[in-house]
């Protein structure tokens, strides 16, 4: 039962003192100090907590104080009126909450694997997406999966418009009714690909070991969005 006590919400003494006095109906500071092997001071500051909780009741005889344990159905009447409570200011914690999930953050990923997992984040989550970068490069670095990436990505019907090198590698990609590309003969030597869709901006570094820079925020994609049509205006078809 203590256990259960302390799963509760009462301390290990609280728990140990409220069921002292159950025990024994009835009883002064002293004596609940006595069961309990504590300090009469300590015990009393407990007995007052319990007190406040509505655990305990007090009254005189011979004009001495006794503590009486209340009916623990008590507990289940406390535990309802803190779910209350917590259900009224509930509304206002999401709202602090969303707030805090609204500012911006960034992650920093590195090694194939954990490239390859980004990159099925992704397709998870995106409806739209905007892409820049070298199509050479990213299937030198990451091998057959920007293949892969295109045909997951066109399976889920998520429309891109993507801006990529001038070459052999890059005109291999087909436009369909989900692609649209263009091309930009200066992104040739690029070694970074930047994944763009809703808040979210994916900065894939296309050397040494392979690495990523995950970034939530508005203004950035906003950011980025105004530079992918400035650059998609720029190339071409």
């Amino acid at each position: 039962m203590k256990e259960e006590l302390i799963q509760y919400g009462l301390s290990e003494r609280e728990a140990e003192i409220f069921l002292i006095c159950l025990k024994t109906g009835k009883a002064t500071a002293n004596r609940i100090a006595e069961l309990a092997n504590m300090a009469r001071s300590t015990v009393y500051d407990i007995l007052e907590r319990l007190k406040a909780h509505g655990l305990i009741t007090t009254n005189v005889i011979d004009n001495k104080i006794n503590f009486i344990a209340s009916d623990p159905n008590v507990l289940l009447t406390s535990l309802d009126e803190k779910k209350q409570s917590i259900q009224q200011i509930l509304p206002s914690l999401k709202e602090i909450h969303n707030k805090v999930g609204e500012r911006p953050f960034a992650e920093v990923y590195q090694g194939k694997i954990a490239i390859i997992k980004l990159l099925d984040e992704i397709l998870d989550n995106a409806k739209e997406l905007k892409i820049i970068g070298s199509q050479g490069n990213a299937l030198e670095k990451i091998g057959y999966h920007p293949t892969k990436f295109r045909m997951k990505r066109t399976s889920k019907k998520i429309i891109l418009k993507q801006i990529l090198e001038l070459s052999k590698e890059a005109k291999k990609e087909v436009s369909d009714d989900y692609t649209e590309t263009r091309f930009l003969e200066s992104l040739k030597d690029s070694k970074e690909a930047i994944f763009i869709f809703d808040d979210y901006v994916y900065h894939i570094i296309l050397q040494y070991e392979i690495s990523a820079i995950k970034i939530k925020s508005k203004d950035h994609a906003r950011a980025m969005n105004i530079m992918f049509d400035e650059m998609w205006a720029k190339s071409k078809p």
